[in-house]
């Protein structure tokens, strides 16, 4: 069981779990930002997702997207499967 503690900043939600998967692209989705990016590598994914993160929170929860934090989650399926 996961459990997922939320941080927040005055009325305004600022801890986020970002939903990682691998398809052929590297997918990053978090609903509650309105995010979603791909990219070639992992790497590059999470370096994307810093760049967009601040703009979607200050468009769609805040204005404080310093007080932002991130938590990766990667889903894989059994066939799917890769190592870091």
């Amino acid at each position: 069981m996961n459990i997922v503690y939320k941080v927040h900043f005055g009325d305004r939600q600022t801890n986020f779990v970002v939903k990682v998967t691998y398809d052929d692209m590297w997918i990053a989705e978090c609903d509650e930002l309105g995010l979603i990016t791909e990219a070639k590598t992992y790497d590059k994914l999470i370096e994307r997702v810093w760049e967009i993160v601040p703009e979607l929170y200050e468009m769609n929860l805040g204005s404080n997207p310093e007080a932002v934090k991130i938590s990766f989650v990667q889903e894989q399926s059994y066939d799917l499967r890769m190592v870091f």
